[in-house]
């Protein structure tokens, strides 16, 4: 199944940097042919890359909340790659594969730290996964849907964590904007969106973003970027309040101690999880302090470079763990296949990250919705064809080892 991003517009190849707009070697350099791979890939013209106009991404934005209700309004997937390719650029060049080695060495927004490796090794550990096909049976519809702490979702994706700094990847995108086209989205969906925060931000910017969470009936995860607990704790009241399905606490951007984690744990109402384990060791310390789950996460390769792929930690961790908390990941995640492979090797849930960011630029909450639909038909499809009639009978047994 092809990716969401992948389609009959895609860039040619070019010569060049090897990735994935690039191939082989060139006279000319890095930064022409990327400019010239997103013109064709878009099928615009040279002066629009140098200098994208914002105008048509913005009206699509606004008529997005609209008709976020179904992801099958007026927005197709072609629109939204080339709104996204207009409003992220040169921050993210919208490549047909996104395996982080085009913007390695970019630095901040949304590439990978330093040299790109942790990012680039997510996803080649992903794509190292392999699965069995299975097709003399009689399962012809396979569901979908799972439970994460109480609440079904209509597949085991949800949005990642990502805060307002994701307005500054791009033009024309304000806080407001990008919060209710990820939780109106992924509502739309059928599943969680997600709200990031630092709560050390404007008063009333924090207020807004725990709002979104409020105004869409909690379905969304609410996270916290990395502070410390006495901020955190001052805003558990409102936090709670807003019914949000868990609270998401990243150690993956700044440590956090069992004890620190006890005292979240015992201060919240909603469950606790903690993003950023990569190690045995930890995620058990994590269910010694009492957390509802965890999530497996380098946070998509952007805070530790030449770190391991979570594909290929994952399993480990599982191993310890499954049954007795949920376990989310992330990593990469482009497809419906991706999401079977995740939950093969041991994931409850995965988290979405740098595809939902193209999908809201894209085309707003809309954009979104669109997507993450996308990825439940892949999924659904890819089930069938490993003979797997619900995501409870997902395992190991369908890979090739």
């Amino acid at each position: 199944m092809n990716s969401f991003w992948s389609h009959d517009h895609a860039p040619a190849e070019l010569p060049g940097r090897e990735g994935s707009c690039l191939r082989d070697e060139s006279a000319f350099n890095r930064r022409d042919l990327l400019k010239a791979s997103m013109v064709i890939g878009a099928g615009g013209v040279m002066s629009q890359m140098m200098a994208p106009t914002t105008g048509s991404a913005q009206a699509a934005a606004q008529q997005s909340a609209s008709h976020a209700g179904s992801g099958e309004g007026k927005l197709t997937v072609l629109q939204v790659l080339d709104h996204a390719r207009e409003r992220l650029y040169p921050t993210c060049r919208v490549c047909p594969v996104c395996d982080g080695v085009a913007c390695s060495g970019d630095g901040g927004g949304i590439a990978g730290s330093g040299t790109g490796m942790s990012f680039q090794n997510n996803f080649t550990a992903l794509q190292r996964v392999k699965v069995m096909m299975r097709n003399v049976h009689d399962e012809f519809k396979a569901d979908t849907s799972t439970t994460i702490f109480g609440r079904k979702i209509s597949l085991p994706a949800v949005s990642a964590p990502m805060g307002p700094a994701a307005t500054k990847f791009g033009k024309g995108m304000t806080q407001q904007e990008w919060f209710d086209s990820l939780v109106g989205g992924c509502a739309a969906a059928g599943t969680l969106g997600s709200v990031g925060d630092m709560l050390t931000y404007n008063l009333e910017d924090c207020k807004r973003n725990l709002q979104v969470v409020s105004r869409f009936h909690g379905k969304a995860l609410y996270n916290s970027k990395p502070i410390p607990n006495e901020i955190i704790l001052k805003w558990q009241p409102e936090i709670d309040a807003t019914g949000a399905a868990w609270l998401s606490v990243d150690v993956d951007s700044g440590p956090k101690s069992v004890a620190q984690l006890k005292e979240l744990v015992k201060a919240f109402k909603m469950p606790v999880v903690v993003k950023g384990i990569m190690r045995v060791d930890d995620a058990m310390r994590c269910v010694d302090a009492g957390v509802a789950g965890i999530a497996v996460s380098n946070h998509g390769g952007r805070r530790q470079d030449h770190t391991a792929g979570t594909a290929e930690v994952l399993p480990a961790i599982a191993a310890k763990l499954k049954g007795k908390v949920p376990i989310l990941t992330d990593g990469c995640v482009a497809t419906g296949t991706d999401i079977l492979k995740y939950l093969a090797l041991g994931a409850d849930v995965v988290m979405v990250g740098r595809h939902v960011l193209r999908a809201a630029y894209g085309g707003g909450a809309e954009g979104v919705t669109l997507f993450m639909n996308r990825l439940r038909t892949e999924l659904q499809s890819a089930m069938v064809l490993t003979g797997v009639p619900s995501i409870s009978k997902i395992d190991s047994s369908i890979l090739y080892t």
